[in-house]
């Protein structure tokens, strides 16, 4: 698929003017499962909007690794975008589920076409208000629900951002996400098949019930 039509498909809102803008400026990368997108202690260069896949932003500290939001196509990771405005190094990782084609706008353009384009603004506000409902969810599910919650809603998540009901991930993975240990993971990921809400097959988890 060509730049424009990528482009024009993920972000229909921007517009021939800043579309051109983005071609011109902008960078269309494809990272591979555990590449680094952004990593935690770097400064910011780019602004990464997802064009194909899904990407898992994340932190890390004393070695606990706990998940911030997972990013869609057509959506930028709003973390990155507060750092435009500092040279302080970031202190989150964005890492890709699978494959996954991203568009890098270097920070100067990103501090422009926040003046210049309506359409940009608005996409970084809505990504603000959106991530903000993340991040105030996962402040809560922390606070207020067990483990075994967190981890059933997870489940559901991966699954609708992959569009199946089979999820190919190790209990690790998913520990490291969580914030847990593996043998906590698979504890309760026993308890939940018991519960015939899913299946294991070794690295794959194929959920039974829910709206994938």
């Amino acid at each position: 698929m060509a730049p424009t039509n990528i482009l024009e498909k993920c972000l229909p809102d921007f517009g021939k003017e800043l579309i051109t803008e983005i071609e011109k400026f902008g960078i269309i990368k494809t990272f591979s499962t555990q590449d680094f997108i952004v990593k935690q202690g770097q400064l910011i260069r780019y602004l990464p909007i997802v064009l194909e896949g899904n990407v898992k932003a994340y932190s890390e500290e004393d070695g606990v690794q706990f998940l911030l939001y997972f990013i869609p196509p057509g959506s930028s990771c709003i973390f990155s975008f507060v750092h435009l405005f500092n040279q302080h190094p970031i202190d989150f990782s964005a890492i890709p589920e699978g494959q996954s084609t991203i568009l890098l706008i270097p920070i100067d353009k990103a501090k422009e076409w926040l003046i210049r384009y309506p359409s940009f603004n608005n996409l970084i506000i809505a990504e603000f208000q959106k991530h903000y409902n993340d991040l105030l969810h996962t402040t809560k599910q922390i606070i207020c629900y067990k483990l075994e919650d967190r981890l059933w809603e997870y489940l559901q998540t991966k699954a609708k951002i992959s569009g199946t009901h089979e999820i190919a991930i190790s209990h690790q993975s998913i520990a490291d996400d969580l914030g847990t240990t593996r043998e906590v993971i698979s504890r309760l990921m026993k308890k939940i098949e018991l519960d015939k809400k899913l299946i294991q097959d070794h690295r794959k988890i194929k959920l039974l019930i829910g709206d994938f």
